[in-house]
């Protein structure tokens, strides 16, 4: 019968330090996949937080035949000048297309001056110019001002994660991927009219006093009268009163 030897002391050690490294190694593989898929939120609302920062709003008056706007861009520029007395911070920023043909240009400068002027913007206008990078493209002079604006923390379109069959790791996680509900929270930001509703509530109002007064009078009568009606406060729905879809 033949004995085996055990295998030498360097031989033991060789295999403990290789055991070592690798567990350390898997250790070190598996803190940083934990961290790598916890990054992201599971909640689109964390992921892109809707947030309130000063934007600018602008709005491009192209340049005008004569020395004044048509009604179009007159309308536009009245409500730019609204929302600038109302919301704005700061100036009104007026920047001048260089490099086109100067009389239009200027002329459409003075009409502008005067329609801002006309809706009780004066003495709020920054004038600067830019240089046009094709000619055969319709130029505008460039309105801007400051408001309090809402949108999300970062753009929308990151794509970290690879959507198709290549990444296992991220298919086995069953988790939503990053870009999801962005374009939710972007369009919800953009059709708040005004972003302060978005953290707080608004103040309440007074309650309407002829609608608390009404069914008082119905149930006592008028303050000349000493004869209650007695008449039942609540809607009465009836066929007579329903207005069907579409007014008919």
């Amino acid at each position: 019968m033949t004995l085996l030897r055990p295998p030498p002391r360097r031989v033991l050690r060789a295999i403990l330090a290789i055991s070592v490294v690798g567990a350390a190694l898997a250790g070190c593989s598996h803190v940083d996949r934990t961290v790598a898929t916890s990054a992201i939120p599971v909640d689109y609302h964390q992921r892109h937080p809707i947030v309130l920062a000063d934007a600018p709003r602008s709005l491009d008056i192209f340049l005008a035949t004569g020395d004044r706007l048509d009604y179009r861009q007159r309308h536009d520029l009245e409500s730019f000048a609204a929302e600038f007395r109302a919301e704005g911070r700061g100036r009104i920023r007026v920047l001048v297309p260089r490099g086109v043909d100067p009389v239009a240009a200027d002329a459409t400068l003075m009409a502008v001056r005067r329609g801002l002027a006309a809706s009780g913007v004066q003495g709020a206008i920054e004038v600067g110019s830019y240089r046009v990078a094709d000619r055969r493209l319709a130029s505008a002079l460039h309105l801007s001002f400051l408001k309090l604006q809402a949108g999300t923390a970062r753009p929308c379109g990151d794509w970290p994660e690879d959507l198709g069959p290549g990444d296992t790791a991220f298919d086995l996680s069953n988790r939503p991927y990053s870009n999801l509900g962005c374009a939710t929270q972007q369009t919800l930001a953009a059709q708040t009219d005004d972003p302060r509703d978005l953290v707080r509530p608004r103040a309440e109002e007074p309650g309407d006093v002829y609608m608390r007064v009404r069914p008082i009078k119905d149930i006592r009568g008028d303050v000349t009268s000493d004869v209650p009606r007695g008449v039942d406060p609540s809607t009465v729905w009836t066929q007579s009163n329903l207005v069907p879809i579409g007014g008919r």
